[in-house]
């Protein structure tokens, strides 16, 4: 089992992103509370993936590395 350190955050459409890639909007609800573990922007939900979940769909589809969409399109 692949270990996963990184925080991941999937939205309605099953989207998955890093921190990085998560957008303004969340971003700035984010900063104000850390532990939030969903976050309601103006256009989706994001709720925070376990790394149980990270992990899981990592092994799933077969990935050597993260499972950030924009991350692994190199935008």
């Amino acid at each position: 089992m692949k270990t996963i350190t990184e925080t991941f955050w999937e939205n309605l459409n099953g989207r998955i992103v890093c921190k990085k890639h998560l957008g303004s909007e969340a971003l700035f609800y984010l900063a104000k509370r850390p532990a939030f573990g969903v976050i309601t922007t103006s256009m989706t939900k994001w709720v925070r993936m376990t790394k149980r979940e990270a992990t899981e769909f990592s092994e799933l589809v077969g990935l050597d590395h993260t499972i950030c969409e924009t991350c692994r399109s190199g935008k």
